[in-house]
């Protein structure tokens, strides 16, 4: 399965810069999760990942208590005095076969609009 998560990350990471996205780190902490920006926002993106098996999308059930961390430790190592918006997304892929998936890209995951 290894071989099909870095396809799959690489094929998320292609989905986020063709919709704008400047990716800054890729898998910067805790795997394979995105930090990136999103014109004047900096996005945490968390990415899951599953093989068809009948069950359909992965659960896309973010830890807010983990991604928060992981924004702490980001911001206090990167950002100095800037003031920036941030957000979190959770971009979800089925693979439905060697050469397709679905995607799903849930904007401000963590918001409660």
């Amino acid at each position: 399965m290894e071989a099909i998560d870095t396809r799959a990350k690489k094929g998320i990471r292609v989905y986020l810069e063709r919709r704008g996205f400047e990716i800054l780190e890729e898998g910067w902490a805790h795997g394979g999760d995105f930090i990136a920006r999103d014109e004047d926002e900096l996005v945490f993106v968390h990415c899951q990942v599953t093989q068809n098996g009948g069950e359909g999308f992965p659960e896309e059930d973010a830890d807010r208590t983990a991604l928060e961390r992981l924004a702490a430790a980001y911001l206090a190592e990167h950002l100095d005095s800037e003031d920036i918006r941030i957000r979190f997304d959770v971009v979800s892929m089925l693979i439905v076969g060697e050469s397709r998936a679905l995607l799903r890209h849930h904007l401000n995951a963590l918001g409660t609009l």
